[in-house]
């Protein structure tokens, strides 16, 4: 008899949440695994939905869905805290989100920051429907190592797309993508000029345009670099930073001024 060789699977962490509001009604709550959504009271008419990831964390082969669906009422989808992407041998860990926004919704996609681990493996899509009657904010930063512990990604995987839709027309996609020496990508020049904190920002709204102009008095005073762009209605940010703390506070500063607003109350102050 031949020698038979027992490969053990590993255990993986899969998480599913669906939500839906219209109007001041909760008309879908579904949670599984190690997605869960708590709604604290907030004391304001923007409601507020805070996602737990009770794994503690993302590594390889990991799985989480996110279903989050806003028709003629303010929402605020955030996180309990910062989502941390871990070291992977297997395959790569996958995150989908998809948003919807209808009849005079405002919803604002304000997770608290992804921080990258050497050597991980993370594919994430991100899809919004929304339509022209409704207002829009995504805001994400990404983080590159925990720099308080001397910390250096020198490799990983981490793929990120969005595709916006508005009246069922794309409007705005965009993927970025890192793989391989990581640390050489972000140091060169056509990367991110070795800035390791980056953070992205959409945001569609009437006011896009006026927000645009605020922003660019705003940035002459910040520690970060910060482009703006706008075109089609929508208002895109994009923020670089050297360091984390620096980064996220300008972040905060920046969305605070998009949405004429505090942070979600889960946020570090």
């Amino acid at each position: 008899m031949k020698d038979t060789v027992l490969v053990k699977k590993m255990q993986r962490a899969k998480g599913r949440v669906s939500f839906h509001v219209k109007g001041e009604k909760i008309t879908r709550l579904f949670q599984s695994g190690s997605s869960k959504l708590l709604l604290p009271k907030t004391y304001t008419p923007m409601r507020e939905a805070v996602i737990l990831n009770t794994s503690g964390g993302i590594a390889g082969g990991d799985r989480v869905d996110i279903e989050i669906e806003a028709q003629n009422c303010p929402l605020t989808v955030t996180t309990q805290a910062a989502e941390r992407l871990y070291r992977s041998n297997t395959t790569a860990a996958k995150i989908n989100i998809e948003l919807i926004a209808s009849n005079n919704a405002v919803l604002h996609w304000l997770p608290q920051e992804t921080i990258i681990f050497n050597k991980s493996k993370v594919d994430r899509n991100l899809n919004l429907r929304m339509f022209d009657d409704s207002s829009c904010l995504i805001a994400e930063t990404v983080i590159l190592g925990r720099q308080a512990m001397g910390e250096n990604v020198c490799f990983c995987r981490f793929t990120d797309n969005w595709r916006i839709y508005c009246d069922e027309k794309l409007i705005h996609a965009e993927s970025f993508r890192l793989d391989g020496n990581v640390e050489k990508i972000i140091a060169s020049v056509v990367g991110s000029g070795g800035n390791s904190c980056l953070s992205t920002i959409f945001y569609f709204n009437k006011d896009a345009e006026e927000k645009q102009s605020r922003l660019k008095k705003l940035s002459e005073g910040l520690d970060s670099t910060c482009a703006t762009s706008f075109w089609g209605g929508k208002l895109l940010v994009r923020l670089l930073s050297k360091e984390s703390l620096t980064g996220l506070s300008v972040f905060q500063n920046v969305v605070k001024e998009l949405i004429g607003r505090p942070m979600p109350r889960v946020w570090p102050k």
